[in-house]
């Protein structure tokens, strides 16, 4: 066997089965999503809190820990995380509880926007 095509069975033997990595997924009630569309704004804030999702800016974790704070009439607390998700290093498409999908940033504003309403943001 010649030495390249030795190298190259070497190096082939050395890579991974698959090139893709497939994105990480958690399931909803690990951002607290059950706990707030059940109306349980402090099950939420312990489940989340709990994870450490919100400490690492995770801007799921983020929005629904300020809605549950929302609900709590903590609305200063609410909007410091909503500002927080929207300004996250993190950015993907997440899903509204209403089955739309948004970017992050866009679900983390539209809570900023609606602070000041009765109309509540969870994602999935």
């Amino acid at each position: 066997m010649s030495m390249s095509l030795f190298l190259a069975a070497a190096l082939m033997a050395q890579a991974p089965a698959t090139l893709t990595v497939p994105a990480p997924s958690m399931p909803a009630t690990d951002v607290g999503y059950h706990e707030l569309m059940a109306g349980r704004p402090e099950a939420a804030i312990a489940r989340i809190e709990r994870n450490g999702l919100a400490k690492a800016g995770d801007p799921l974790a983020l929005i629904n820990l300020g809605t549950a704070y929302k609900m709590l009439g903590r609305k200063d607390e609410a909007a410091r995380l909503y500002r927080a998700a929207a300004s996250s290093d993190e950015r993907f498409d997440v899903e509204l509880a209403n089955g739309r999908w948004v970017d992050s940033r866009r679900a983390a504003n539209l809570a900023i926007a609606r602070i000041g309403s009765d109309e509540m943001l969870a994602l999935k």
